[in-house]
């Protein structure tokens, strides 16, 4: 088995602006892996709610992480663009040989990047209900590997920090 076939699932998660698309597609390509962003498996009256500021119910969550989920059973290897806010939502999401790189940002750096990415349904209105619904890692989570983000961090610097967390190269 090569590198590129072993199974490996990836979940970037963290709120609204951490950064998980971005850190995924590149890890995507460093692994060799499929890339899939949960924004795209949101339903429209999903996005819209989102849009208007609102935060998601865990009734509206249910179907789209189990979306998720089925997708992350049907794939080997793959890395996963989700904000995996709750641990519900990473109990839901926990298929075998899945781990997940938390993106820890400050508050303010989330708020300007929010701010600098006008057009996205996930705007700077929603990032409070984002915060107030994020349960950062808990003791026990062993498959969570949490990397700090701060203004100056690059996308290559945390592209690196992935690599080394995973223990992949």
């Amino acid at each position: 088995m090569t590198p590129s076939d072993s199974p490996l699932r990836v979940v970037v998660m963290g709120v609204s602006g951490s950064g998980k698309s971005t850190l995924g597609r590149a890890l995507g390509a460093a692994l060799r892996a499929p890339f899939l962003d949960g924004d795209d498996y949101h339903i429209p009256q999903a996005r819209e709610c989102m849009r208007a500021g609102h935060g998601l119910t865990d009734a509206d969550r249910a179907p789209w992480l189990a979306r998720l989920r089925a997708e992350l059973d049907a794939q080997g290897r793959v890395v996963l663009a989700c904000s995996a806010l709750k641990r519900t939502y990473r109990d839901a999401l926990r298929a075998p040989g899945t781990r997940f790189l938390y993106l820890d940002v400050p508050e303010p750096l989330l708020a300007t990047r929010l701010r600098q990415r006008p057009g996205h349904y996930a705007g700077a209105d929603l990032l409070p209900s984002q915060l107030a619904t994020l349960e950062t890692p808990q003791q026990g989570e062993h498959d969570i590997l949490t990397l700090p983000v701060t203004a100056t961090t690059t996308p290559a610097g945390l592209l690196a920090q992935a690599l080394t967390a995973l223990k992949v190269t």
